[in-house]
């Protein structure tokens, strides 16, 4: 080994070097500053080549750096080592500083291996990983392709899917995928090669299903609730085992989509009297239905219960759950088990007009829309159209109750730099100009219109634009990037608000609408503005005024509570938008619908009591 000084500009790449993603610019800009600060550590590893140049064996990310450092000079490590060493001095570096994606891991491996220079017990140790996380990365070598590039995104499937899809051939899993994209893709593109969108967090992959539609496994007929017809009609062919245990059925099928299928038709067409279909959720947790509730174990049964049916998922094997009918408000009778119908199998659910990424541009432009209205009216604000907005920004889902307990800042928030220059001394400083200014700097500060589940404003951020004319601070939304983000349905229908003849495909439509406006004119579309916020403050409103309603008539019994009274009624989240997915499971949800009998109810409101006397601070979410 030898160390010289060399500019890094004249260091050059190796055409081997096992990452091959894209450069992240950020940590670039980080490593540069700290090379400035403290220095380079670690000089790179080079080799020279026959013409007397450098080639950078491991340490490009560090050339990088020294370049964006503006670096004249900077150390290297010329290696006389044997030239085979050279991709697993590349592999080891990478992995061990700053980790690669798994689908490049696997490839410096598999590469590894095809040269037959390493061994496993090699390449463990040089990566520092165990033999476990070696068989693992071999999962991804019978991948398809846009399979692997959710995984390097961070959307991938959990380890048990992942088996079962590695271990389908790659022609069913690139039919699988086309199916499940074929809706999200132009008509000229082909559905297998789609890939996640990065920018849109909604954009992502039923795992599971698809793992379902792959896996090879045994589907018993004795586990099935159909028929033989049942089971012609969809598909399901039946072989027998001739290994299985003599004097039952043994007959099974492979076949887990037309399996599933004929059990959904059972559930449609056959359930017995007094049945009540049931829904699942995302996690495969069966939900009751509407006007019932679950029965717990511990519940003493009555004659009203009757048996809820749903799909295991998981199993595929119809499961059943007692179900209560729960009171109506109107008469407080309860409903009959004959009234019940089974349910319609659910149907495909509909592409949403806008998609994630769209739904984000437009929180980000009604944002900087909302953000002008407040600079114009700085100087000149109603004080109490002042006040009312501060209302509507305390309002905002960004904002939280927390206990006194103050967490640290590293610097002054916004909130209180305004502060701080409204009362420097304790005092209120009197200038109706600087209290304008200040009041709609922390306004811009606090509302906004992202989507986002924990610092977005919500619809308050929404009803501020209306009460400041935001929406004539909107732009011409008649561009390329955000039409795309239509469905063709949706941008059909954008289309015929603007009186435009119906076209053949969405991107025609796209092509039509911008040629409409032009790019002198201005086109917002009415779920862009700031309009539809009052029929969603309006739902809002009822839903709290209902739920209010609900609590005042059933609040003064305790037993009620205790036997479930409470339990149909819901939030305004979950009101509005849907259950949380994220539901209980049977042990926990067991325990929830379990009351703590030993609780005594004078207790709990004597520390409900103390609680509610307790100070509290408004603390804003960043």
């Amino acid at each position: 080994m030898e160390l010289r000084v060399v500019d890094p500009k004249t260091l050059l790449d190796n055409p081997e070097n096992p990452r091959t993603s894209a450069p992240n610019v950020e940590a670039d800009r980080r490593l540069a500053h700290n090379i400035k600060v403290v220095g380079l550590l670690h000089a790179p590893l080079v080799r020279e080549l026959p013409d007397g140049q450098l080639m950078i064996v491991a340490g490009h990310r560090r050339r990088r750096a020294c370049v964006l450092a503006k670096m004249r000079e900077m150390h290297v490590i010329v290696t006389s080592a044997d030239e085979k060493l050279d991709g697993l001095a590349a592999g080891s570096e990478n992995i061990i500083r700053e980790a690669m994606t798994q689908s490049e891991q696997w490839r410096f491996v598999d590469k590894a291996r095809r040269d037959k220079s390493h061994t496993d017990a090699q390449i463990a140790r040089a990566l520092m990983v165990t033999p476990a996380y070696l068989k693992r990365l071999s999962l991804l070598a019978g991948l398809h392709e846009p399979i692997l590039h959710a995984i390097d995104m961070g959307r991938g499937p959990d380890f048990n899917d992942l088996k079962v899809i590695a271990a389908a051939p790659l022609d069913e899993q690139r039919a699988a995928w086309a199916e499940l994209f074929e809706d999200m893709v132009e008509d000229d593109a082909d559905p297998a090669e789609y890939r996640l969108n990065p920018e849109d967090p909604e954009d992502t992959v039923p795992w599971r299903d698809l793992a379902r539609y792959l896996k090879q496994a045994r589907y018993m007929a004795v586990d099935a609730r159909f028929d033989d017809a049942m089971a012609k009609a969809c598909g399901v062919v039946w072989t027998e085992d001739l290994f299985g245990e003599g004097g039952k059925d043994n007959r099974f099928t492979e076949d887990g989509p037309a399996f599933a299928a004929a059990q959904e038709q059972w559930l449609a067409d056959c359930l017995p009297e007094g049945g009540v279909r049931m829904e699942t959720g995302e996690y495969g947790q069966a939900a009751a239905p509407d006007g019932y509730r679950r029965v717990a174990n511990w519940m003493a049964a009555e004659e009203t219960d009757v048996m809820g049916f749903f799909l295991n998922p998981n199993t595929l094997k119809i499961d059943e759950i007692p179900l209560r009918p729960q009171e109506t408000e109107e008469q407080g009778a309860v409903v009959p088990p004959c009234s019940i119908a089974p349910a319609s199998v659910a149907a495909p659910k509909e592409r949403a007009a806008i998609s994630g990424t769209g739904l984000t541009m437009l929180g980000l432009i009604r944002t900087q829309a909302l953000h002008a209205a407040l600079d114009k009216v700085v100087e000149d604000v109603d004080p109490w159209d002042l006040v009312a907005a501060l209302l509507l920004a305390l309002g905002g889902k960004n904002v939280t109750v927390h206990t006194p307990e103050r967490e640290p800042y590293g610097q002054m928030s916004r909130r209180e730099t305004a502060l701080a220059t409204l009362f420097p001394e304790g005092v209120l400083i009197r200038d109706p100009a600087l209290l304008r200014q200040e009041a709609v700097a922390v306004l811009k500060n606090v509302a906004n219109c992202t989507i986002s589940q924990h610092s977005g404003s919500g619809v308050t951020a929404q009803l501020m634009g209306l009460l400041f004319d935001a929406d004539a601070q909107m732009p011409n939304m008649a561009f390329d990037d955000f039409l795309k983000c239509f469905s063709k349905p949706g941008i059909m229908e954008a289309g015929k608000a603007l009186n435009l003849l119906p076209r053949n495909t969405g991107k025609e439509m796209r092509t039509a609408i911008m040629a409409h406006v032009g790019p002198e004119g201005r086109w917002v579309p009415e779920q862009a503005g700031f309009g539809p916020a009052t029929e969603i403050w309006k739902a809002a409103l009822a839903v709290m005024e209902r739920t209010a309603e609900k609590l005042a008539s059933l609040g003064a019994s305790h037993d009620d509570d205790e036997t479930g009274e409470f339990d149909h009624l819901i939030t305004v989240e979950e009101e509005l938008n849907g259950p949380d997915p994220e539901e209980p499971d049977e042990a926990e949800r067991i325990a929830l619908e379990n009351p703590d009998t030993d609780a005594a109810p004078d207790a709990r409101v004597a520390i409900n009591a103390h609680l509610d006397s307790h100070l509290e601070v408004v603390r804003i979410a960043a």
